[in-house]
């Protein structure tokens, strides 16, 4: 009997030591976690010889939407890698498909990683667009069906596109094999989350020093506009309209919006602040006009080959904000503000802050005060 209660001893020793071990192993392939302190959507861990990056589904943030394993390209790649794509970084030839990120990685100084782009025609980057002319970068047509022939000639090691809801995937790119990257950054619904994603992207692309010092500068610049407003009591908090009405529809923004967001740091009263939408609402004129023809201010965007003025805009000539001529207005083909205003929203905010506290009108970077 004493020889069976020391066996079985000995056997429950074992096992606790053999648990303990395990528990061990298992803490340290958790990795060490890299701090995001402003996008929701992402998670990353360095595990040494590969980092795991995973992302949140934006429409059901309980599941993923991608894990990615970034795995530098000058070293073998691990035997012991979880389940999700593999990227080798950094990236040298990657196709992308929307204009923003391309702005972007110019500013990373990664033009020369890029193989192919989509939207020629809406690119605003001289050296992307020399870069189409002379064939080191390939024009692969509009970014809704681009040419998968032409993609998968290209063999790139890396494929950036924006992931929409219930949108099927991506088409024969996954049956080739080819890495998709999917650029969710834009669900984020802070500004300063969809900002951070600046550091990713330079993690892929061996601009990691730049970008976190590009994203430093951006955090610097929006709190310290925070700042001002939550500093200077004294200063005025207008009601803000935002928009402008197509057809029969108005969209404006909603209350839980990126843009409301802005509107709010800035120190503007944003007439649909109530609203929970996270996205544009759409309402009939009457219902904008009742709610918003007292407004301070009026903003919105448009795209012209001319700038526009009092007179085209005579059919809203009972607004205050016309009669005062208190309407700003943001010519978007004459401005780089799609492509600039994702990574970098503290220039967006300052010309807001400007606007709605009446300072260095002169010196805004998107709008204009609306001309005679």
């Amino acid at each position: 009997m004493r020889r069976t209660i020391d066996v079985l001893l000995l056997v429950l020793i074992t096992l606790l030591s053999c648990s303990c071990h395990n528990k061990k192993e298992d803490q340290s392939k958790q990795g060490t976690p890299i701090p995001f302190q402003y996008a929701k959507l992402v998670k990353l861990w360095d595990f040494g010889d590969y980092k795991k990056l995973e992302i949140k589904n934006p429409w059901d943030t309980a599941s993923l939407l991608q894990t990615y394993l970034l795995v530098d390209k000058s070293k073998p790649t691990p035997a012991d890698l979880p389940e999700g794509i593999i990227l080798r970084t950094p990236l040298e030839k990657a196709v992308v498909y929307t204009t923003v990120h391309c702005t972007l990685l110019q500013e990373l100084d990664a033009v020369s990683s890029i193989a192919g782009i989509c939207d020629l025609d809406f690119m605003q980057q001289e050296a992307i667009i020399e870069g189409c002319k002379n064939g080191t970068i390939i024009d692969l047509g509009n970014s809704m069906g681009p040419n998968k022939e032409k993609i998968i000639d290209l063999n790139p090691d890396g494929i950036f596109l924006s992931p929409f809801e219930n949108s099927g995937g991506h088409g024969d790119l996954d049956k080739f094999g080819l890495p998709v990257f999917e650029c969710a950054d834009y669900m984020e619904t802070e500004a300063l989350g969809r900002s951070e994603w600046i550091r990713i992207y330079g993690m892929l692309f061996g601009k990691t020093e730049k970008a976190d010092s590009i994203f430093l500068e951006v955090e610097k610049a929006f709190e310290q506009i925070q700042a001002q407003v939550l500093a200077d009591t004294t200063s005025r908090h207008p009601t803000l309209l935002y928009g402008l009405r197509y057809g029969d529809t108005w969209y404006v923004p909603g209350g839980n919006s990126y843009m409301a967001k802005l509107f709010k740091t800035a120190g503007a009263q944003y007439l649909f602040s109530e609203t929970t939408n996270s996205g544009a609402i759409p309402y009939s004129f009457e219902t904008v006009y009742e709610k918003g023809f007292n407004a301070d201010l009026w903003l919105f965007l448009y795209n012209g080959k001319e700038d526009m003025n009092y007179t085209e805009m005579k059919f809203y000539y009972q607004f205050k904000s016309f009669q005062e001529r208190e309407i700003y207005a943001c010519n978007t083909s004459k401005t780089p503000y799609f492509d600039e205003i994702p990574f970098h929203p503290e220039r967006l905010l300052i010309d807001l802050y400007q606007i709605i506290h009446q300072k260095k009108e002169d010196n805004l970077h998107y709008y204009k005060r609306l001309v005679e």
